[in-house]
């Protein structure tokens, strides 16, 4: 159990600030004038000609060609980590198992390595 804080000793910390620190002000800014560019390029084009629309159909697709390969790397990348990982505990369970000095020795030093 804790000690609670006296009644007769004021609070002296300062109240937190509302909103976002400083620091990430600016790039919530940034973030702000990116969207509203976005928006505006995107009326324009919505009320451009056939030429502007066909151009924008093409970017499209090309877009939605790179997030399924970028979403293929992402599922090649899970089953590397997922390999890597079964590789590591069967390493770990080797090295507990190992009979003898040399077992001992081993397992003495894993003790040394980072356990993530």
């Amino acid at each position: 159990m804790g000690r609670k804080r006296s009644k007769s000793i004021p609070n002296t910390r300062a109240p937190r600030p509302a909103g976002p620190p400083p620091a990430a002000q600016g790039e919530v800014e940034r973030l702000r004038r990116e969207l509203e560019e976005a928006r505006t390029l995107l009326r324009e084009m919505s009320q451009g000609s056939d030429g502007d629309r066909s151009v924008l159909a093409r970017r499209l697709a090309t877009l939605e060609e790179e997030r399924q390969i970028a979403r293929g790397h992402a599922v090649e990348a899970s089953l590397a980590r997922s390999r890597a990982e079964a590789e590591l505990k069967a390493l770990r369970d080797a090295i507990h198992k190992a009979p003898g000095l040399q077992g001992w020795l081993l397992r003495r030093a894993s003790r040394h390595l980072p356990q993530g």
